[in-house]
């Protein structure tokens, strides 16, 4: 007999986090549960049964122990449990159960129990083809009667497509198998994202430890952050303890996110463990220098199919930023002076900068966007006029620092004219720019900072370089202030709107 497919998982990837974190019952349909899927289905089952043999008998939790004996493929664990299932609403997770262990006329029992459910249609359907394969067909296929593709491409029930594969391949529909595939993948992807938005919105709302149990959604398989990783041979890290053990901490997403997660790289080492690093080439010297004592991987390198051949090879691997779910340290941490600037560049700028500066004007960092070929960053970008505007940073004379990588000639041009108004002076460092380990050295030579919303800003936070970050009308989470507009990550930065504060999230997809 064929089997419903295997990607139905990620709306029941909750229960195995939540239990793990022991959170309340009503939690468990809610938190973002990844870690069954990592960590096994039968791990998950087995902890979902003793919550219930402990009297958790809700509904949530019900429905996440009849999908994870089904994932298990121990169908037969939810037997004892058969009277608990006479509710319409779970009631078809016993009768999938019944069905799969060959018992079709106690299945039929519960399937008429049930309300009507898209996996109602699907475990009809695969009970029809136990007994009249010809029946299931039929059933499966009727949406396809008289519709024409576009209305068939918005038959948007996950259940259904996952049910459908293995329908139409028995019907020698190899077009239909290909479609639901298809729109079963495209579902999953619109879950993900769903999950996600709502994990950057917690976030940045500063209900830190609900949004990072989500956070993870933007990494999972077949979502809109997923990168591939390249670590399928290293055991995931889910909480075990780390004493005497190797942990590869990757440090995903864009630069301004791989230094903002950098701050929970000591916590892992205070728990014992052996703590490696994969981050961006850019960033690869001045984190080796933040951290000697850790091992510091291109992630490039890190993730090439023979990298590890030669290699120690860790004992586990994780996301930097699913530790503050993973290893419960969701409040901000580490707010100040988690990187440090190569000593010899910064004394080599400071002098730079006293040759320069005999009249001792205040010296002051500008960059006024990132790159702008991303449509996310177009949005936190000003032009120069814009900034010199916004920030006020040319209300008296002073000596600017332009760490704006890519400058061009007319924007110098520009800048130089405006800081000869007020008397002040211009250095232009972008020909120093060679990698982070630069700009933090020239950071660390600064009074002040001044930027829109770019891994720079991350960077002078994380120096503790005093700091003002200008933004926009949109804000990613991690620049979320309390009252007194300082950041909640970085005690060294101050945030400035431009328009009243509105976030927004990588992806803007409706709930």
């Amino acid at each position: 007999m064929k089997t419903l497919n295997q990607d139905q998982s990620k709306l029941w990837l909750e229960a195995e986090n939540a239990l793990t974190l022991k959170l309340q019952p009503e939690d468990l349909r809610t938190s973002g549960l990844l870690a069954a899927q990592r960590m096994g289905w039968s791990s998950a089952l087995l902890r979902l049964e003793e919550a219930v043999q402990n009297g958790v008998r809700d509904f949530q939790t019900l429905d996440a122990l009849g999908e994870a004996a089904y994932r298990a493929k121990m169908s037969e664990a939810l037997l004892p449990f058969k009277e608990l299932y006479r509710d319409p609403m779970i009631s078809i997770h016993m009768a999938r159960a019944l069905m799969m262990l060959g018992q079709s006329e106690e299945a039929e029992e519960f399937l008429k129990i049930s309300k009507g459910t898209t996996l109602k249609t699907a475990v009809s359907a695969l009970l029809g083809m136990r007994e009249n394969i010809e029946s299931a067909i039929k059933s499966m296929l009727r949406p396809f009667t008289g519709k024409n593709q576009t209305q068939i491409e918005n038959l948007n029930f996950a259940e259904y497509w996952q049910a459908l594969a293995p329908v139409a391949e028995a019907a020698g529909r190899a077009d239909l198998v290909s479609l639901a595939e298809r729109r079963s993948k495209a579902l999953a992807y619109d879950k993900a994202v769903i999950h996600y938005n709502q994990a950057l919105r917690l976030l940045a709302a500063g209900e830190f430890r609900a949004g990072w149990k989500l956070y993870d959604w933007g990494l999972a398989p077949g979502s809109p952050c997923e990168s591939a990783t390249g670590f399928a041979d290293i055991a995931m890290w889910e909480g075990e303890l780390l004493q005497g053990k190797s942990l590869l901490i990757v440090l995903e997403n864009g630069l301004g996110d791989q230094i903002f997660g950098l701050r929970y790289l000591q916590s892992m080492a205070d728990e014992g463990a052996q703590v490696e690093i994969a981050v961006d080439e850019e960033l690869h010297q001045l984190v080796q220098n933040s951290f000697p004592l850790m091992k510091v991987h291109e992630l490039k390198k890190a993730r090439e199919e023979n990298y590890w051949q030669f290699q120690p090879r860790p004992d586990y691997w994780s996301y930097c930023l699913s530790l503050p779910c993973r290893a419960d340290i969701c409040e901000p941490i580490g707010t100040t002076g988690f990187l440090s600037a190569p000593k010899n560049l910064s004394q080599t700028y400071k002098k730079l900068i006293a040759s320069v500066n005999p009249d001792h004007l205040p010296v002051y960092g500008i960059t006024w966007h990132g790159d702008i070929r991303t449509a996310p960053m177009r949005t936190r970008a000003y032009t120069l006029e814009e900034f010199l505007k916004e920030s006020e940073i040319l209300n008296k004379p002073s000596l600017i620092v332009c760490l704006q990588k890519d400058v061009t000639h007319i924007e110098l041009a520009e800048l130089q004219i405006e800081i000869d108004k007020v008397g002040g002076k211009l250095i232009n460092a972008a020909p120093q720019l060679e990698d982070f380990a630069h700009t933090a050295a020239w950071i660390k030579c600064l009074d002040h900072m001044f930027s829109c919303d770019t891994a720079v800003a991350h960077a002078a936070g994380a120096l503790g370089t005093p700091t003002t970050v200008l933004i926009r009308n949109k804000a990613i989470w991690q620049w979320r202030s309390n009252n007194d507009k300082k950041s909640v990550w970085y005690d060294s930065a101050q945030i400035k709107y431009a328009l009243a504060p509105k976030f927004s999230y990588m992806f803007e997809i409706p709930d």
